[in-house]
Parts: structure tokens; sequence; C-alpha cells
């Protein structure tokens, strides 16, 4: 692929916006077509596995070749899954992969890289960055098809921003509860712990929730306790999302989406307004998708398979489940933050 050019990548939604350079001036594009999509579990480097071909341009010179093609290059309806992790939102975005009505992506690494590096320096720059990396994901694959982006818990802080950039956007924020929150954890072993203490560490850095905490007592606290704030910081966020942004805004317990998954696909399908029937839905929902693992695509995995699991793990863990759920009550009522957002 050589011979591509920067107009050719521009108007072709097979190329994804990877990633920015350090120091954000060039902008790394990644081959992925919409078959192979479907395949990967998430779309960055890790899952690539170095077989999908990457350019580079300046991203000035993405933005003007963009800029040149606005009456051909198509623009459609974008809109988003947040998450807290481990709540279903892979199964959520696969259900919607739907042609003809939406195409999904599960984690493109650009909302990370833009959330961890480029956003942080000039605010204005960044917002520019995230404006070229909005209009490239809106790239439809088909007329009338919608995109739909579903996140890292690790770009949560794009939240705010991407709403502000697109008026016409509506985002889905998805959460558990702290205990299937954290068995998700504790079921993944010290992979898990360590993950849990990496997303506190990356929640600290921008959170509007402080505690207070000194570095000796963070370094007391347990691995749950410590993936808990994480958690919490998440549940705070999410509150005022749903306040600010009031009906473009959908908040889902992920119990409800395993619990009656048809009627709540249809809700989340009526919510990004994609035109489908209670029917669509609950042929989806009765579909192989909600009867594989979502990271797993190989791997039979009902909702039934999946309440043994947390329940196992669960009764493995009680007693150190039980200890953080009310060292954690009572640590979120003294700073009056509430366990479930509201809107």
């Amino acid at each position: 692929m050589n011979d591509v050019s920067i107009r050719d990548v521009v108007l072709d939604p097979e190329w994804l916006p990877h990633a920015y350079d350090a120091d954000g001036q060039a902008l790394t594009f990644v081959h992925v077509p919409r078959d192979a999509r479907s395949e990967l579990t998430f779309l960055f480097d890790e899952h690539f596995a170095g077989k999908f071909t990457k350019m580079s341009f300046p991203g000035a010179s993405v933005e003007a070749a963009l800029a040149a093609e606005l009456d051909s290059a198509a623009q459609a309806p974008i809109h988003f899954i947040f998450h807290t992790s481990f709540s279903g939102s892979s199964l959520l975005a696969r259900a919607l992969e739907i042609p003809g009505a939406a195409t999904s992506m599960r984690e493109p690494a650009i909302f990370t890289n833009l959330a961890n590096r480029v956003i942080q320096r000039d605010a204005q720059a960044g917002a520019n960055r995230l404006e070229l990396v909005l209009r490239l994901l809106e790239r439809p694959f088909a007329p009338n098809e919608a995109v739909i982006v579903k996140q890292s818990s690790f770009a949560n802080r794009l939240v705010d921003p991407v709403l502000r950039a697109r008026n016409s956007s509506r985002t889905v924020l998805l959460y558990s509860d702290l205990e299937t929150y954290l068995i998700s954890l504790l079921k993944r072993g010290l992979k898990g712990r360590i993950w849990g203490r990496k997303l506190f560490t990356n929640l600290t850095g921008w959170s509007t929730l402080k505690f207070d905490l000194g570095p000796d007592e963070t370094l007391e606290l347990t691995d749950m306790q410590v993936a808990s704030l994480a958690w919490l910081m998440q549940i705070h966020q999410f509150n005022a999302l749903a306040k600010a942004f009031g009906p473009r805004v959908m908040l889902l317990e992920s119990n409800e989406m395993f619990a009656a998954p048809a009627v709540t696909l249809h809700r989340v399908m009526t919510f990004f307004e994609l035109g489908l029937s209670q029917q669509d839905a609950a042929d989806i929902a009765a579909g192989p998708i909600f009867a594989k693992h979502s990271k797993f695509s190989d791997r039979d995995y009902d909702v039934e398979e999946r309440r043994r699991d947390l329940e196992t793990i669960g009764n493995a863990n009680s007693e150190e489940l039980s200890m953080v759920a009310k060292w954690l009550t009572s640590f979120a009522s003294h700073h009056g933050v509430s366990l479930r957002p509201t809107a």
C-alpha cells in the first residue's frame, strides 16, 4: 500500500486514526477492514499483532486533506459507550455491529492516546486534535449507518470534551455494582489487581473526586480497596455527566443487560436512534453474540455461565469482598458520594 495517498486515507473509513506522536504533530493511521474489526477484540496494537498496514502523516496535512473533501467525505451520526470496565461493554458493542444500521468500534487506541498524552497540553491544540479524530471516525461504511465507539475506561476523561464537541452525539454510561467490579478483577488474579491500581493512578490524575489520603495511607490500602476507590471515582463522574448532559446520557447498570438483554438492547438502539424494532433486538439477543464470550469469540459463554463464574469467585473471596464493601460504603458516605449514579 505504499502508493496510498493522504486523500485515499481520509476518504476511506477502513483507515482508522490510531495515534499521535509524542509531540502531537504526526497522526498514524492503521488500515483495518470492517470484517477484520469484527474479529479483533480491541482496536489497538496488542490485538493488531503487526498484521495491518500503518501510515503516518502530519496532522495539519490530514486536516487540510479532509477539509478539501467536504463534499465527498460523508459524515455519519457518532455515539459512544463509556464504562467502568468489566461491565459488558464489549458485548454491547458487538451487539451494535448491525450492517445497514450501525457499525461499532471496540476501544480504538486513539482515544487513550488523546486522553493520556495529547489532551493534557495546550487546550486549544488538544481540542483541535480531538475534533480531527472525531471527524475521521464519522466516516461511514454505508449510507444511513451510525458509528458507535466503545472506549477504554482509561479514556473516560474524554466523555465531557466529546459530548461538548458533538452536540448531536449521545453516550451510554455502562457501570457495574461494586461487588461485580471487584469480582471481575479477582477473576483475573494478579493481573487484575495490578490493573485496578493502574486505573486508580490514572483517575487520580484528573477526577474531580479527591480523597483525604496521604501517600502512606494510600500505600497501606489493599489492592481491592484501591480498586474500589477507582470504581467510586467513575461512579462519581458518571453521576456528574448524567446531570450535566441530561437526555444525551443513558445510565445503564450491567446487571440490567444480562437480566433482560433484548429489552436493554432495544432501549440502547432507540437511544442511539438506529431505527430498529423490538424484534430486531430480540433476534440479536437470542443469537450467537450473547452466547459467546465477548473477548474470546470462540468460547461459549452465556448469561448463566457468567453468573456461575461470579458466584464461584465471590464465594472464594467473600471475606475480602465484604470487608471492602463495608469500608467503601463508609468512605463514600464520609465524602458525600452516592454508590449509584442518578440522572
